[in-house]
């Protein structure tokens, strides 16, 4: 395989935790802290409604107490969205211009994995 040839299907992560919207924002926190992720899928009716990052969770802190919000209060609603066939170019091109280290991977509008840096620098790394 050449890097060329690398798709989202070839990098995902499969196995993924997720949280619901109406969780708590300290419950996913601590579920992040726990696990040394930096965020999360959030799911609802088994479709993706947004990703909850610890960047958000750590910005908001500045202007309000997250202790009682909801995921859904901090959320990103819409998350830019990848199939499985995306390439690899197009995913770093959306990482980089968008700004995101995470991309949910929708199939069937189900997430079946998540790409993120790790896995990106995994694959490059098998392919020197």
């Amino acid at each position: 395989m050449e890097i060329k040839d690398v798709k989202a299907k070839d990098i995902m992560v499969i196995e993924m935790l997720t949280v619901n919207p109406k969780e708590k924002v300290a419950a996913a926190d601590l579920l992040m802290v726990r696990n040394s992720i930096g965020g999360l899928p959030v799911i609802e009716d088994e479709k993706l409604v947004g990703i909850l990052t610890q960047r958000d969770i750590m910005l908001s802190r500045f202007s309000i107490s997250v202790g009682g919000l909801q995921v859904e209060d901090l959320m990103t609603r819409n998350p830019i969205k990848i199939t499985p066939e995306t390439s690899l170019e197009e995913i770093l091109e959306i990482m980089l211009t968008k700004g995101v280290e995470r991309l949910p991977v929708i199939k069937d509008d189900k997430l079946v994995g998540l790409v993120m840096h790790g896995q990106i620098l995994k694959k490059l790394y098998e392919l020197l």
